[in-house]
């Protein structure tokens, strides 16, 4: 069987999409073929699709792009015929989406077993119906299988495919990859998926084990291989919380100095911070560190955001950080419910003195059926028909009237204030005024410095500005009405 992903990249640095690619290799090690197409990169998407021939095209989906989805599967229908299967955070939590014309299935939770076990049994000409972590549709119903428990030895799993990228010149030359040492994350605030993932799981098949972790050498194999046959300078640790479990950061540290060396990045949380957890960083060669903020009022990210750890520790944990040479990228929002325009200047005071070499914002987006979302709707901040904005970087839409401008100018001037406070006066007056383009370039122009840089996160080679080149283009076409 033919197995096609279909995907459009929701950044401006190239990220590896690490679940499509783990899905694409075991697809793959189960005999069966499979392919990726970005629907932004891709010169003719139609003809693309056309070629390749898929019996089945799998769409990952987060909430608020699920209709650039249904409009890409309607259109795609017109060249093709195939099984629609929508998988991933959207499908996971609004699992109504299958009554959508464009749905054929859907995937709710870990979809590595449940797409091998598709199309094997389409492949045998079985029924599709009782496979679980899907909902299918059949005979004009729609059968609802229940999830089963999770992955527990991810070392069964193969390396995640990089070879489907090699047609994109900006993925096969760029040299900062993406990787997963674990899956998971064991902490439960309210703007974020996985505390209701855990609940799902817990509910419907009794998983107690949601955090799990690769072996080591089971990683550094892979990053081994990838060195072996890619262009490899950065390892970019994706995982929700790279420091979980500190004896295995330990014995990773010292197989990594060992057999792989390079410059690392990685993800940690404030309160897991001690000097141990940063000597073993710094063994591992890490050179940059993203640590959440999220707000500088204590009471809103402790009562609002379940977050329970004070500034004082967090800017412990950065001056353990800068102690070792390790840089900084703090994670912050703006916008947020009981958040005051004083409040955010608190969050920028907090960060001014973290030091980050980076301080990344967001503007605040209550994802539908997160608990804060549900917070949202009973204080009366959003309105029950709000719409999921597909990006965190363009408006708030809690806020309103002149505040509502305020928080999402400021969002653009954030990382600015913090780099340089004499400018904090100055961003007082300016996010009164309307937003405009100019205010955006400012802060992407400063965002692009700063991960190329500083942070390590873009490579900055050409491969990079060909990526932005092909995102551009695509924007165009949009607009001309021809992306596809």
């Amino acid at each position: 069987m033919k197995c096609l992903f279909v995907y459009k990249t929701a950044s401006l640095d190239i990220t590896d999409p690490m679940g499509i690619m783990c899905l694409i290799a075991n697809v793959k090690k189960h005999g069966h073929e499979s392919d990726l197409f970005l629907t932004n990169l891709e010169p003719n998407l139609f003809k693309a699709v056309t070629d390749f021939k898929p019996d089945v095209i799998g769409f990952s989906v987060t909430s608020g792009a699920e209709p650039y989805y249904l409009e890409l599967i309607r259109r795609l229908r017109k060249h093709t015929n195939f099984i629609s299967i929508l998988g991933g955070p959207h499908p996971t939590f609004f699992p109504e989406i299958i009554d959508e014309p464009e749905v054929d299935i859907i995937c709710r939770g870990e979809g590595d077993d449940a797409i091998v076990k598709l199309l094997d049994t389409l492949q045998a000409g079985g029924d599709i119906s009782t496979i679980p972590n899907l909902w299918v549709k059949k005979d004009g119903q729609v059968v609802k299988n229940p999830i089963v428990p999770l992955i527990h030895d991810l070392n069964s799993l193969p390396f995640p495919d990089r070879a489907s990228f090699l047609k994109y010149y900006a993925y096969a030359h760029s040299s900062v990859k993406h990787f997963l040492a674990g899956r998971g994350c064991p902490y439960d605030c309210t703007y974020c998926f996985n505390r209701k993932l855990k609940k799902l799981y817990r509910e419907e098949a009794g998983e107690t084990q949601y955090c799990r972790l690769r072996s080591v050498e089971n990683v550094v194999q892979e990053l081994e291989e990838v060195r072996k046959h890619y262009p490899l300078k950065i390892v970019y640790f994706h995982d929700d919380l790279f420091i979980m479990n500190r004896v295995w950061l330990k014995q990773f540290a010292e197989v990594y100095s060992q057999r792989v060396g390079l410059p690392m990045i990685c993800y940690v949380r404030a309160n897991l911070v001690n000097e141990d957890v940063v000597q073993s960083l710094k063994k591992a060669n890490c050179v940059t560190i993203a640590m959440g903020v999220e707000s500088g009022n204590e009471a809103l990210r402790k009562l609002v955001l379940k977050r329970d750890m004070t500034n004082a520790k967090i800017i412990e944990a950065a001056d353990l950080f800068h102690k070792y040479g390790i840089a900084i990228m703090t994670q912050n929002m703006v916008g947020l419910p009981d958040e005051t325009i004083e409040n955010a200047y608190e969050t920028i005071q907090v960060n001014t003195r973290v030091k980050p070499a980076y301080a990344w914002a967001s503007i605040f987006q209550p994802y539908p059926r997160t608990e804060l979302y549900h917070y949202c709707i009973e204080k009366g901040y959003l309105d029950p028909s709000h719409k999921q904005h597909e990006s965190y970087q363009v408006e708030s839409p809690i806020n309103k009237g002149e505040t509502k401008r305020e928080f999402e100018n400021l969002h653009k001037f954030f990382s600015l204030c913090i780099e340089f406070p004499s400018l904090i006066p100055l961003s007082r007056r300016l996010i009164k005024w309307p937003g405009n383009i100019l205010f955006n370039l400012i802060y992407r122009g400063f965002k692009g410095y700063t991960h190329i840089f500083r942070l390590k996160m873009s490579s900055g080679e050409i491969g990079f500005f060909v990526y932005l080149w092909g995102i551009m283009l695509y924007k165009i076409r949009t607009k001309l009405g021809r992306t596809y």
